[in-house]
């Protein structure tokens, strides 16, 4: 196999243009995956928090977060719900997609909004029913172990209401139950049905065709700004800060697009996710590979070639069975750590979050699984050269789930299809047909920005 660079047609925009909604037998089949983890793990109720930025597990069966505020939903292992919200979301109660009973908690509002009488916590769990009889579970977002069944003390819940519930139930009966939902093999929302994957992919594309948007965009003298607006779609929620940046990045600690304009030879970092996956490119402003090597020498051979061969192993040797900790270390012997620089995790669940978790660890026996949902995301640091980056999302599926997928999802399934066929025709990028791409700009990489044409293409012996 070699790699080069050839103008090539670019992948077709497909974003759907139309939502998923997820249905009530969705939301069901999710209320009683999470049920079962309750029975089987002896946990009699569980406490998901939420806030604006980690709302995800609270979502999960309410549909919902608390946008600027706080909450919390109370789940029985008998299946009732309780959502305790603050003043300006305690209206959403009724349209909580897992029927729920719910109170005003005005704790959980903003500083200095009326706080009526001021009463404590423990004063609204009195008027609730919480099923204290074996363990209850706090479910934030920090899985704080690596073990599914280590059901420890720590929490990133705040303390005001850890305290609380300590208080009304005894701190011995406190555990950490984040792994019910998170685990990156036993967790609830690791694995999704046809219409989950159908819903994440309306982000991961939209994320995609953003992304190729924004490059296009990009000449000499164009801003920041107007990248980021290519990037920014459709008034969707970013899952991750919008990163459109020229030159030198965090001067005056700025993570932000400013109207700063593009040169000839700048480094060029282009980010952008929602819901289901994140879309990124790293490159420089020249219109070829002289010019790159002018300003980084040897960044082809030292940086981009090892790194998208690696991207195309990722993609050949993820497979459903296959634990984490095998992946983790195959992938180490062919892309080697301390040549190439990573230190997160090779690749990474997605969901709501654009970080879900992650089996892809030393040591991890996490199986990849059907229904999983994967950001093909390793970032390599050496030094003296920037950075590179083709990040995009992928789903797992075997037979049963692809033929779900094609009865339920006919549409999804044409553009999985079409996006298949790009790679293989105008790529040269063969996909196993248990990897489905949800963005059609999976693998299209051309580290020449200023050259709107010219992307690595791959040949067979």
């Amino acid at each position: 196999m070699t790699i080069s660079f050839k103008k090539v047609t670019p992948p077709k925009k497909d974003h759907p243009q139309e939502s998923v909604i997820l249905s009530d037998e969705t939301y069901a089949a999710r209320r009683e995956k999470v049920l079962s983890l309750m029975s089987e793990y002896g946990f009699s109720s569980l406490v998901i928090y939420a806030d604006k930025e980690h709302g995800s597990n609270f979502e999960y069966l309410t549909g919902f977060i608390p946008r600027f505020e706080e909450g919390l939903q109370i789940l029985n292992l008998d299946g009732s719900s309780y959502l305790l919200l603050g003043n300006e979301n305690a209206n959403k109660i009724k349209f909580a997609r897992v029927q729920s009973e719910g109170i005003k908690v005005p704790l959980f509002s903003l500083p200095n909004q009326p706080m009526g009488d001021f009463k404590p916590l423990e004063d609204y769990l009195a008027q609730i029913a919480i099923d204290g009889s074996q363990k209850i579970g706090f479910v934030d977002w920090k899985l704080l172990s690596n073990t599914f069944d280590d059901f420890h003390k720590q929490t990133a819940v705040p303390s005001f209401i850890v305290d609380s519930f300590a208080n009304k139930f005894g701190r011995d009966k406190l555990f950490n139950a984040t792994a019910l939902y998170m685990h990156p093999e036993k967790g609830a929302r690791v694995t999704n049905n046809a219409e989950e994957i159908a819903r994440y992919e309306f982000g991961a594309s939209l994320a995609g065709d953003a992304l190729l948007d924004a490059m296009d965009s990009l000449e000499e003298g164009v801003s920041e700004f107007t990248a980021g607006d290519a990037l920014n779609r459709d008034g969707q929620y970013p899952s991750v800060v919008t990163i459109a940046a020229f030159g030198e990045r965090f001067i005056n600690a700025n993570i932000y697009p400013t109207e700063n304009t593009l040169k000839n030879g700048d480094k060029v970092s282009l980010t952008v996710a929602y819901k289901g996956g994140l879309s990124s490119r790293n490159g420089y402003a020249v219109e070829n590979d002289n010019q790159i090597n002018e300003i980084d020498k040897d960044y082809l051979e030292d940086v981009v070639y090892p790194y998208f061969k690696a991207y195309l192993w990722w993609l050949q040797n993820v497979r459903i069975g296959l634990s984490g900790g095998a992946f983790f270390d195959t992938f180490n012997e062919y892309y080697p750590q301390d040549i190439y620089g990573w230190e997160l995790c090779p690749g990474h669940l997605v969901a709501d979050e654009e970080w879900l978790s992650s089996p892809f660890f030393a040591g991890s026996t996490a199986k990849i699984q059907s229904g999983n949902l994967f950001q093909v995301d390793f970032i390599p640091s050496q030094p003296d050269h920037h950075g590179v980056s083709c990040e995009s999302t992928v789903a797992i599926a075997d037979d049963a789930l692809r033929a779900e997928i094609k009865e339920t999802q006919p549409a999804l399934w044409e553009r999985i299809e079409a996006r298949r066929q790009y790679l293989s025709d105008t790529l040269g990028i063969q996909l196993p047909l248990h990897v489905l791409p949800m963005t059609s700009t999976l693998a299209y990489y051309r580290p020449f920005l200023l050259d709107h044409e010219t992307a690595i293409v791959v040949e067979l012996y």
